[in-house]
């Protein structure tokens, strides 16, 4: 995706006031799609309408692609709890 233009579907602000959004590829490819098939972490109350994401996360994980390969990955609001502590 880098180098490429894209197009923001926002549909919320976080707590944080961060925008939340899909984010399309010219070719209409769903770049938060691919990522999680790539095995990225997302955060499931701010997708509740993508029911899509929980099917690529299983395929992920019962493969055992990307941090899946560990048999048990922190999510990355866990680590930083315990990294403030």
């Amino acid at each position: 995706m880098f180098g490429k233009e894209v197009t923001l579907q926002t549909f919320a602000k976080n707590k944080y006031r961060r925008t939340l959004a899909d984010v399309l590829l010219a070719d209409g490819t769903n770049v938060n799609h691919e990522l999680v098939k790539d095995s990225w972490w997302w955060y499931r109350k701010h997708a509740l309408g993508d029911t899509a994401l929980e099917g690529f996360k299983k395929e992920a994980r019962e493969g055992w692609k990307g941090l899946w390969a560990d048999p048990q990955p922190v999510p990355p609001w866990e680590w930083r709890k315990r990294a403030q502590r």
